[in-house]
């Protein structure tokens, strides 16, 4: 089962009914205890150390290799 979306007699959206699992997930990444795989990890290292030495960040690259 995937995203449904209720509507109303008008057939404006007016709810979504999304999966447990999905839902979970979602409030697990707001939260931010959301496990990071390996590669997010070293990333997000190599841009604080590149911050922390002051070196700029180019947000259109990072964005892209994102």
């Amino acid at each position: 089962m995937g995203i449904q979306y209720m509507t109303d007699e008008a057939g404006r959206k007016v709810a979504v009914v999304i999966p447990l699992a999905q839902w979970e997930a979602i409030q697990s990444e707001l939260r931010g205890d959301a496990v990071s795989s390996p590669r997010d990890e070293a990333d997000r290292r190599e841009a604080y150390a590149e911050l922390a030495a002051g070196e700029s960040l180019d947000l259109g690259r990072a964005m892209a290799d994102w």
